[in-house]
């Protein structure tokens, strides 16, 4: 009777095991990507936000459009873009961001007459995405490493206490806490930003 509960349960905990393997490959996968894009993205974001690229100028709002509904909604204003040189006027420049008509406020132009709006609030807005989007890449990689803990217990415990030591575990939650309150001061900053923005 032994013999046979015994075999009939390590192919369950086999199952179970390899059910709990994939599902942290699933998050692993997830949170690692959604880390790295939104990085790049705010990246990105972040150097027009900061006047380090792209033409700076004043973008006088002329009109607004909604499209998408739900999750998916999102509003662009369009405008007319005179840079501070006054070389480059666009009447077809564009921000994606609500504002009132006859709205003028200080931007970055792109390449591709798209504008960007420039000064703390953007900023702020900027760090707390790449803030998260680490939390979330560390995260990521977490799960691919209790993914391969799980699938092979006796080697990953052994790799887990070379790349894991004490001194590189109190790093990583020192980390994970300045990346905590980064998220939440720069939030903060953002959010009170936008409130105040006509």
């Amino acid at each position: 009777m032994r013999a046979d509960d015994t075999s009939k349960t390590e192919p369950r905990a086999l199952l179970g095991r390899v059910c709990l393997v994939l599902v942290m490959l699933f998050f692993g996968v997830l949170f690692s990507t959604a880390g790295v894009a939104g990085t790049v993205v705010s990246a990105d974001g972040l150097k027009y936000s900061t006047r380090t690229s792209g033409t700076p100028g004043l973008l006088k709002i002329f009109n607004c459009a909604t499209k998408g509904t739900g999750k998916q909604i999102r509003t662009t204003c369009f405008g007319e873009f005179r840079s501070d040189d006054h070389r480059v006027v666009d009447g077809f420049s564009s921000i994606d961001r609500s504002y009132k008509e006859g709205t003028v406020l200080p931007v970055q132009r792109d390449g591709h007459g798209n504008c960007h709006a420039v000064g703390v609030a953007p900023t702020a807005q900027q760090l707390t995405v790449i803030c998260l989007s680490a939390v979330g890449l560390m995260a990521g990689l977490a799960s691919f490493c209790s993914a391969f803990s799980t699938a092979m217990p006796r080697t990953g415990s052994r790799i887990g206490a070379v790349l894991w030591p004490p001194r590189v575990a109190r790093l990583v939650g020192r980390l994970c806490i300045a990346l905590g309150i980064g998220f939440a001061g720069f939030g903060a900053v953002a959010v009170i930003g936008w409130l105040i923005t006509p």
